[in-house]
């Protein structure tokens, strides 16, 4: 797993250089700008013209140094500096009059004032333009002329790379109103959480890591509960199975799901149970579709309820179920039920008892969960809400959500004891002893109908076989996105459906086996 920090612990990195390493600032400053000239040169070596917009603080200050390290690279940089010198850091201010006592020597180098906003389009065509107004200090709301100056920005066409963290980001939380638009974000010290997140998903484009030059050592010793999940990780999340296994100690699931109005979400659970690796699925539904069913996944055994005319859950039918219930290693309760008053009361029937083992609770399972969520026991559960669901049951907005994503999805996990994993771009499961994994697979060909209700399969599934809830929930959701990163192989993500998401979930395993099998 990648570490994820604070804004505020990366920072203490640079004191750390200054105070107690005796490294001077503008020693650092040169070290991440040789770095980030060589990530510039090698993923972009056609490049011959290159726009910097330099702010006053040491953000500018990296911009300064970066445009000199590609001027000596033979590359035309037009550089746009906000402010006067003298209202620059230190450092900054160093790197602006090197820069400034070498143009007047070397015709590959201009340096231009910001005046006004038409004076942004000297660089509108260049090859590349490198953002370096703000960086990670920044949090609030974009002042003028600088939001101005991004709204310009994002308009171009050219690549467009980001030091540090995109002015406008907020490090810490990814959130922003008006935010670079990075195509590249080239990130200092270590990674930053808020680049993995929110706005940070959607503006940092591909992040890559450079030092200072002091090492990484330095966070052996600092504490984070935040992390990326990497391949490494579903890997060693994989059930490990034995040649004795049968399809009983394989992991035993029933899903109840589905209802009359909605029999595909059933399908895709209880199939994704299968395809995940546990040798039994049975699937809890209304008799009134059980034909249907039968004839789109004959494998699947099926455990009806009600009679004919039965279209959705009533409490009389847990009865019925109740034996499968205690028989199952995980119940996923919620895909397509519904939200009939009587499918809700049998929701509240199914906690209220406590006959299952484990639980995936999804969908409308959670809607039934609000109204006695206060005094349920949730310690053997998996939650699988996406944003709009888990709003609904805290009472929350999307946008609080959104504002301290990590503290509130962390605070309620610790609350009730449960694993939660908040399904969105991109998922973040959070532990119940306070950490949270972010994940890095999956493309928007995933916001599709149904894509949920084969998380939840897979969630079920591999719960299943490896009765540890966080590993269960780790390894199914980077298996869910490299499913659909996969698919891209053969078609765009226009074209990404469920049931394909579903029956594609062997060749993501095998992908993960192979990749770390070979020898």
């Amino acid at each position: 797993m990648i570490p994820l920090y604070s804004n505020s612990q990366i920072r203490a990195l640079d004191s750390f250089a200054i105070n107690k390493l005796q490294v001077p600032g503008i020693v650092l400053m040169e070290n991440a700008a040789i770095g980030i000239a060589e990530t510039i040169l090698s993923r972009f070596p056609e490049i011959s013209s290159v726009g910097v917009v330099c702010g006053r603080g040491n953000n500018g200050g990296d911009g300064f140094a970066v445009a000199r390290q590609l001027s000596n690279n033979g590359i035309d940089v037009q550089v746009i500096y906000l402010g006067d010198p003298l209202s620059m850091s230190d450092d900054c201010r160093a790197n602006f009059e090197i820069c400034s006592n070498l143009t007047p020597i070397r015709k590959n180098l201009k340096l231009t004032q910001f005046s006004g906003i038409k004076q942004i389009k000297l660089i509108q065509n260049s090859d590349l333009i490198i953002d370096a107004i703000l960086g990670s200090g920044f949090s609030g709301e974009l002042k003028e002329p600088i939001a101005s100056i991004i709204n310009e920005l994002n308009k171009f066409k050219t690549v467009k790379v980001a030091l540090d963290v995109p002015t406008g980001l907020n490090a810490d939380t990814g959130n922003g109103n008006i935010i670079f638009n990075s195509d590249l974000t080239i990130t200092l010290g270590e990674f930053k959480k808020g680049l993995f997140v929110n706005k940070g998903y959607e503006f940092c484009g591909e992040i890559v890591l450079r030092e200072i030059g002091v090492g990484r050592d330095y966070f052996n010793h600092v504490f984070t509960d935040t992390f990326l999940i990497e391949p490494e990780d579903a890997y060693q999340f994989l059930p490990k199975r034995n040649k004795r296994i049968n399809k009983y100690s394989a992991g035993k699931v029933l899903t109840i799901a589905g209802s009359y109005q909605y029999p595909g979400a059933a399908i895709l659970s209880a199939g994704s149970v299968l395809y995940s690796g546990a040798g039994a699925s049975v699937l809890a539904i209304p008799r009134s579709i059980k034909k249907f069913i039968h004839k789109k996944f004959t494998e699947l055994v099926i455990q009806s309820y009600g009679d004919e005319r039965s279209n959705y859950l009533t409490p009389e039918d847990y009865k019925n179920l109740e034996q499968k219930i205690k028989w199952a290693d995980v119940v996923a309760l919620g895909p397509g039920i519904g939200r009939e008053e009587d499918t809700i009361k049998f929701v509240h029937q199914f906690f209220k008892k406590k006959d299952f083992n484990y639980a995936v609770i999804d969908a409308d399972a959670l809607f039934a969960l609000k109204e006695i969520l206060a005094k349920t026991d949730l310690r053997k559960c998996i939650l699988t809400p996406h944003y709009g669901e888990f709003c609904s049951l805290t009472s929350l907005s999307i946008e609080d959500l959104e504002k301290d994503v990590f503290q509130i999805g962390k605070d309620f996990a610790q609350k009730y004891k449960t694993t939660l994993v908040l399904k969105g771009a991109p998922t973040i499961t959070f532990s119940v002893d306070g950490n949270c994994f972010i994940n890095s697979t999956g493309n928007n060909g995933l916001a599709k109908f149904g894509s949920g209700d084969v998380l939840t399969g897979m969630v079920a599934g591999f719960y299943s076989q490896i009765k540890n809830s966080t590993n269960a929930a780790l390894v199914s959701v980077y298996l869910h996105g490299l499913t659909a990163d996969l698919l891209l192989n053969k078609k765009t993500e226009f074209g990404i459906v469920a049931s394909e998401l579903m029956k594609n979930i062997p060749a993501s395993i095998n992908f993960i086996k192979r990749s770390f099998e070979k020898n």
